[in-house]
């Protein structure tokens, strides 16, 4: 492998093939980044609502934003609160401290809360 303390030539190649290897195999995480509201859906009961409070709901909503770090902490960020907890993907679905928190469809990060008024799904997006 080493003459003289040179690398021979067929070596060179050797590791070069090894380092493209290494370099194709590495994966992006999909998880890691920061994550901002692209869409909400409010599916509220209308005989408890009203579209203002239907609105308003999901203007608040707007301002929510996920950020995943590479050890895969996940801060929720909301207006005025910061929820803190370890995440992982499992298969398509996105657990927080080992609980449903969402899952992952085409790029987008949703998540699902089921209210007594109703439902709001809340897309991300990065």
């Amino acid at each position: 492998m080493v003459e003289n303390g040179k690398l021979k030539t067929g070596n060179w190649v050797l590791l070069f093939m090894l380092a493209v290897l290494l370099s194709c195999t590495e994966q992006k995480d999909p998880l890691i980044g920061r994550w901002t509201v692209d869409k909400v859906n409010v599916e509220f009961d209308e005989s408890r609502s009203t579209p203002e409070m239907v609105r308003q709901f999901g203007e608040m909503e707007k301002g929510n934003v996920i950020e995943i770090s590479k050890n895969h902490e996940l801060l929720f960020i909301t207006d005025g609160d910061t929820l803190k907890a370890k995440c992982m993907l499992e298969g398509d679905r996105l657990l927080c401290d080992d609980k449903p928190f969402g899952f992952l469809k085409d790029n987008k990060l949703i998540t699902e809360e089921v209210t007594p008024l109703g439902k709001v799904v809340v897309y991300y997006r990065k």
